[in-house]
């Protein structure tokens, strides 16, 4: 298995827990989307179940089983796309795991986003929380911390995922299959985040709709084009994520150049419009967009009418773009 206990002495510690059967009953893991969260759950997991003496070791029935979905004793709560994790999903999960487990063992839960259940749905599980049943064990991760109830927070071992180092992020990038060149060029702007990394791998091949989405967002010249590309972005929200990720990574690909932290050349698949005028840009309104970005996040997790929300973003990056162009 993916050797995720070399990132941090944390998840170390963490997994020998488990791997020594001694799991508390709950985890909160913390970072941003793409660090691998879900997959170092389902190791934890795999952890309890696996039927080797070194565990977990990602082959026997049981590791194979929790990894891909099958076991019953393992539940996983994730929203549909765009959707909120409705309450009474949460209280079938808690009325599931409060009965015999299928096995003689465990029975674990795994929730991503807990962010995106509502204030009902974190307030039923903290009931569980509370009154913890035996040999039940809550894997909980969140993207946005300060989104979580903090009484969920307090009542959870807190497991913070950290970036990965590059010849880790970079192995386990090879033993996918990608080439080394590709990894060699991603390697700089992933930021040690594995998502991300793998997320620019497969735009080499080229999604369409996001390139000119991102084309689009960092060439605006007037109101008309920032309305168009609002439009675009409020019609395609069951992909919203990947959008406004693609968009965030190229503004921060930017802030990179600007600091001199990355060669200018990085920027050589963005709009040229964009890279002449960013070299007027200051740091701070390039950190500016990347607010309002975390903001249209944000709100839209918290269910704020999405049509605003997209608005107020293309009105801020083109009220930049727009500094720039007439300095």
């Amino acid at each position: 298995m993916m050797a995720y206990d070399q990132i941090n002495a944390g998840l170390r510690i963490v997994l020998e827990q488990f791997r020594r059967g001694g799991a508390n009953h709950a985890y909160l893991l913390t970072g941003a989307m793409g660090l691998g969260k879900r997959t170092f759950a389902k190791v934890l997991a795999c952890a309890l179940f696996c039927m080797s003496e070194d565990k977990p070791c990602g082959v026997c029935d049981a590791c194979r089983r929790v990894m891909s979905g099958n076991e019953p004793d393992v539940l996983e709560v994730y929203p549909e796309a765009g959707k909120q994790i409705p309450v009474d999903t949460v209280r079938e999960v808690i009325r599931t795991v409060s009965q015999h487990a299928f096995g003689t063992g465990y029975r674990v839960v795994l929730i991503e986003p807990v962010e995106k259940m509502n204030a009902a749905g974190q307030n039923a599980l903290l009931k569980s929380l509370e009154e913890p049943l035996a040999n039940v064990v809550f894997l909980l991760m969140t993207h946005e911390l300060s989104a979580t109830l903090g009484t969920i927070a307090s009542r959870c071992v807190r497991v913070k995922m950290t970036p990965w180092p590059d010849p880790l992020l970079k192995t386990a990038l090879a033993a996918e299959g990608y080439p080394e060149e590709s990894i060699r060029r991603v390697l700089p702007l992933s930021g040690g985040n594995i998502g991300t990394a793998l997320s620019l791998l497969s735009e080499e091949g080229g999604d369409a709709d996001v390139q000119a989405f991102v084309e689009a967002a960092l060439s605006l010249t007037n109101d008309a084009a920032a309305v168009a590309v609002s439009t675009r972005l409020k019609d395609a929200r069951d992909k919203a994520d990947r959008l406004l990720n693609a968009l965030e990574r190229a503004i921060h690909q930017t802030l990179l150049v600007k600091t001199g932290m990355l060669d200018a050349a990085s920027l050589q698949t963005l709009p040229a419009a964009w890279q002449e005028n960013s070299k007027k840009a200051t740091v701070n309104s390039l950190n500016a967009m990347l607010e309002a970005i975390f903001r249209a996040r944000r709100m839209r997790l918290g269910q704020v009418n999405w049509q605003s929300t997209v608005d107020q973003l293309m009105i801020k990056l083109l009220e930049e773009q727009t500094i720039w162009q007439q300095s």
